[in-house]
């Protein structure tokens, strides 16, 4: 069974791809919009990697 810092690890790895390609498509399809919902995904990734850090530290530091 997977421990709850490597399921967020999982989820932010899913979220940096779909950030990437959502990049890639508004660059060549949108390149005058400012909105750029990559954004979105990209500050769920960084939430996701730093929970997923911190409870792994937690973890570690208690044993």
């Amino acid at each position: 069974m997977l421990e709850t810092h490597q399921k967020l690890t999982i989820i932010g790895v899913v979220l940096l791809v779909i950030t990437f390609l959502i990049n890639n498509y508004h660059q060549k399809v949108h390149p005058d919009e400012e909105l750029n919902y990559a954004y979105v995904t990209g500050i769920a990734m960084l939430i996701a990697f730093s929970i997923s850090f911190v409870i792994f530290t937690k973890d570690r530091l208690k044993s």
